[in-house]
């Protein structure tokens, strides 16, 4: 009689876990590499000019993702989807925002983000900025849409989802640093930063495996989530190739750590991860084209950051 009750229990428990599983699936295709490659090439295009802070292809970069932040029925984050600002009295910079509502009510947030500056046009020559940042916007831009259409499936988070576009990283951050000065909620409202860029190479891998990830903020996560990024690249088989340390070495993890948008969120004391593909030969060079992406791990990879998002946002709620 126990061993038929127990039969029942891990059946019941199975069958309650198939449609979450199918129901994630259904939402992780979404992350194709089709999809980012066209949103990769639209931003590395020559009309784009490198996408220098405060020039023409800057403001073609801005109307693209706000048009698909529009497209995708992204709510304005407290009424406005672009927060416009002068970075040293002379170059007007644009912060580009979406939000995905929780389901119900909640004044909660996760704050998902990439630059989509890069530096533009130096001495003659286009800087396209295709893995610096074009790839972090890619991930930015697939995840807002696998969201909004849980959403719009009625299968949205208990949290609300903040999708935030930068500008002015390459002028020491700018763009971070002014959304977190003039944050219009509490800091403690923010559940977790999430920071996404150079997302799409596979060219200096942790070790031997080319489809790997650098994470960088664990240790700021609740110790009762810092376990989940392992765990969903575990359960969803996506044998991602983890570094939570950058190549193993403590010095180059603080200092890299720093380097990044997530880090003004750090500064307040909000959990902020940074998730990165590292440095390599063409970053901040005119050969940094789409033609060094590799798109099924850039996939992948985005793939990851979907479950960890669902899965600190379910911890949140406990």
């Amino acid at each position: 009689m126990k061993k038929a009750a127990a039969i029942l229990f891990y059946a019941l428990l199975l069958a309650l876990h198939l449609p979450v599983a199918a129901q994630t699936e259904k939402y992780e295709g979404i992350a194709s590499g089709s999809l980012q490659r066209e949103i990769i090439e639209h931003l590395c295009d020559s009309l784009m000019t490198g996408r220098g802070s405060g020039t023409g292809g800057g403001l073609l970069a801005r109307d693209y993702i706000l048009d698909r932040f529009e497209r995708l029925d992204l709510m304005p984050f407290y009424f406005s989807r672009q927060e416009s600002f002068f970075y040293n009295e002379k170059i007007t910079m644009h912060n580009l925002m979406g939000v995905v509502p929780a389901v119900g009510i909640s004044d909660k947030y996760i704050v998902v983000s990439a630059h989509y500056d890069h530096l533009g046009v130096i001495k003659g020559k286009t800087y396209p900025g295709a893995d610096d940042n074009a790839s972090g916007v890619a991930a930015l831009l697939t995840l807002a849409e696998m969201f909004s259409q849980m959403r719009r499936d009625g299968a949205g988070l208990p949290v609300n989802i903040l999708f935030v576009a930068f500008d002015g990283k390459e002028y020491s951050m700018a763009g971070s640093k002014r959304f977190v000065a003039e944050l219009p909620i509490a800091p403690q409202d923010i559940v977790c930063e999430i920071n996404m860029d150079i997302l799409g190479s596979t060219l200096v891998p942790v070790r031997s495996n080319p489809e790997y990830l650098i994470v960088l903020g664990r240790n700021t996560l609740p110790e009762c989530m810092r376990n989940i990024i392992a765990n969903c690249n575990y359960r969803r088989n996506l044998n991602l190739d983890i570094d939570f340390t950058f190549y193993g070495s403590d010095d180059f993890t603080k200092t890299i750590y720093k380097l990044g948008d997530h880090y003004a969120f750090n500064q307040k004391g909000i959990p902020a991860l940074f998730f990165t593909s590292g440095f390599h030969q063409h970053t901040l060079k005119t050969t940094d084209t789409p033609a060094i992406i590799d798109y099924k791990v850039l996939a992948k990879r985005t793939r990851l950051i979907f479950n960890t998002i669902l899965e600190i946002s379910n911890a949140s709620n406990h």
